[in-house]
């Protein structure tokens, strides 16, 4: 992290940039252990909620027939059926 601040700030435009900074490899320091820790979780959340969002359909015929039919029961209950989880997912989300 050092070398990537010296770099931006580095006021001699003569001499390029002459780092590597390795990403892959880094490993958290002691006092970076538990922010480290917190958001690992978050990133590991974060790859099924992409896929959740990814495979995402939601519900929009089943609203549009409701609509179009508020007489009928079973439809009304059916758009309600695949609402209420999509609810809870955009809530998650």
């Amino acid at each position: 992290m050092g070398n990537l601040l010296k770099v931006l700030t580095c006021t001699d435009l003569e001499q390029g940039p002459n780092f590597f900074l390795d990403f892959e490899n880094a490993q958290p320091t002691e006092s970076e252990k538990e922010i480290y820790n917190q958001v690992n979780v978050v990133l590991k959340d974060a790859e099924g909620i992409l896929e959740d969002l990814q495979s995402y359909r939601g519900a929009g015929h089943e609203i549009r027939e409701a609509i179009q039919h508020p007489a009928d029961e079973k439809l009304q209950e059916k758009a309600w059926g695949a609402v209420v989880p999509l609810v809870g997912k955009l809530k998650k989300f």
